[in-house]
């Protein structure tokens, strides 16, 4: 059941890559706590059972499809937000990914710049739209999703082109959170560890997650939960005093001074 009195309510979040995973859990988190929402995803239908989910407890949802590193695309998904929602305060971006493991002799040019354009231009595109609309509501929240990967390579957990994606992530919301902070927006990076989605499922062999496991000292991996909580609570205004700051939730795997 929806929150009308919850730690977002009232406010309008626009989240990326919602079909699954993270977002999809942040969704469900924003929900319980009031947010109307707007869910995109390149693969619109795979939204369908969530927005069911969310609009049968009562959550204002509306949802669109976008290809996020294209700026049309990215124009048309603010202005549906502007349109159906009448703004967008909370942006969290959360699609991204990347196609094959390799070795970085290995990463063939293409592959370099689709990852990059992946994981880093949609979330300038991405927050260079949404800004305009948080400056007129005089209130913004810009949650960008970074990794683990791309806060040191003693993770060694994904390619060096995601790795590099990622870490770009978290300087550019920096930059982001300079720019914005006059007009009462943060723009924060939560980086996690490695989550037990669907996709991560597909791909991680059991002598892997053994590993993974055995050098994090909570003892687990994440799960999406535990890190849409703390995307909630950015998305909040208890974390008005926390901008430009990369939040590493990766059950103590790598712990940095």
């Amino acid at each position: 059941m929806v929150n009308t009195v919850g730690r977002l309510s009232g406010r309008r979040a626009l989240i990326t890559g919602a079909a699954g995973g993270i977002a999809q859990e942040t969704a469900r988190h924003f929900a319980r706590e009031g947010a109307q929402l707007l869910l995109t995803d390149l693969d619109a239908a795979a939204l369908a059972p969530l927005v069911d989910e969310l609009q049968s407890a009562g959550a204002v949802t509306v949802t669109a499809s976008a290809d996020l590193t294209n700026r049309s695309d990215v124009e048309d998904l603010i202005a549906c937000g502007e349109k159906e929602l009448g703004g967008l305060e909370i942006l969290v971006t959360c699609a991204g990914g990347y196609t094959s493991y390799a070795n970085f002799e290995e990463i063939e040019e293409e592959d370099w710049d689709g990852t990059i354009e992946l994981n880093l231009k949609t979330v300038y595109l991405c927050c260079k739209a949404v800004i305009p609309l948080m400056k007129r509501a005089g209130w913004g929240r810009i949650i960008n999703i970074g990794s683990l990967a791309g806060r040191s390579t003693s993770a060694g957990t994904s390619p060096a082109h995601y790795a590099t994606a990622k870490a770009g992530v978290s300087i550019l919301t920096q930059y982001i959170a300079k720019d914005v902070a006059e007009f009462g927006i943060t723009a924060n990076t939560i980086a996690p560890g490695t989550t037990s989605t669907d996709r991560v499922r597909r791909v991680l062999t059991p002598d892997r997650e053994t590993q993974f496991v055995a050098r994090t000292p909570v003892g687990r991996l994440a799960e999406p939960k535990d890190i849409a909580g703390v995307i909630t609570f950015l998305g909040s205004n208890e974390s008005s005093y926390i901008t430009g700051a990369t939040l590493d939730v990766n059950g103590g795997r790598l712990m940095l001074t």
